[in-house]
């Protein structure tokens, strides 16, 4: 007998409301398997980024900047975008 077939046996011998609870249990432990792989993934792009600006601090990218809080403020300047009328 399969596991599939066990369960299935397990599953048909319970009430109904514990029926619903196995389904609500199933659900719970794909939810958590989710949240592991995104975990998963946001640590690794974690990693990416630290090493993109570990990329740009050796190559002294921004060290032409003399006032940061000037140059952000250039930066986020609002500029009238392609195509559209101001």
């Amino acid at each position: 007998m399969t596991l599939l077939e066990q369960i299935k046996q397990q599953l048909r011998s319970l009430p109904p409301e514990k029926q619903s609870e196995v389904l609500d249990f199933i659900v719970f432990l794909k939810v958590r398997s989710q949240e592991s792989v995104a975990n998963a993934y946001d640590k690794e792009r974690g990693k990416r980024i630290k090493a993109s600006f570990q990329r740009l601090a050796k190559k002294k990218t921004f060290s032409g900047i003399d006032n940061p809080v000037q140059w952000q403020r250039e930066v986020r300047r609002d500029r009238p975008l392609p195509g559209r009328a101001e």
